[in-house]
């Protein structure tokens, strides 16, 4: 049992690393301890725009970005529980319920954007 934690946790560390890799950009050229890792400010340069434009699309871009690696955490997370119910109808039942829920959550997730929009439209 111990091998097909170790096993997980490889897993998951691997997913976050490429994700992570994929949004920072070209770090190969920064030397070693160069300094802290920032995250862009997604408020910044809003002079002259309206609330929605400001406000509510980056939060939300923002918000898909959390997304993506959360539901795939979670995904993996009820897939292994699954795998490892052996024969436990309450754990099968628990990663079923857990896989459904992150997929309906990255769905209300990436409704929010088109939601904001469609609002936006009709107000303006």
């Amino acid at each position: 049992m111990n091998r097909i934690k170790n096993l997980w946790w490889m897993i998951v560390a691997g997913i976050f690393g490429i994700y992570t890799s994929a949004f920072a950009g070209d770090v190969s050229s920064a030397p070693a301890g160069s300094g802290p890792i920032t995250l862009p400010n997604p408020l910044t340069n809003c002079s002259g725009g309206t609330f929605m434009s400001c406000v509510v699309t980056p939060v939300t871009n923002f918000l898909l970005v959390l997304a993506v690696p959360i539901c795939a955490i979670m995904v993996l997370w009820g897939g292994f529980t699954i795998m490892t119910s052996e024969g436990d109808p309450e754990k099968f039942t628990t990663g079923r319920n857990t896989i459904f829920y992150a997929a309906v959550g990255f769905v209300i997730v990436l409704l929010a954007n088109s939601v904001a929009t469609v609002i936006n439209s009709v107000f303006q």
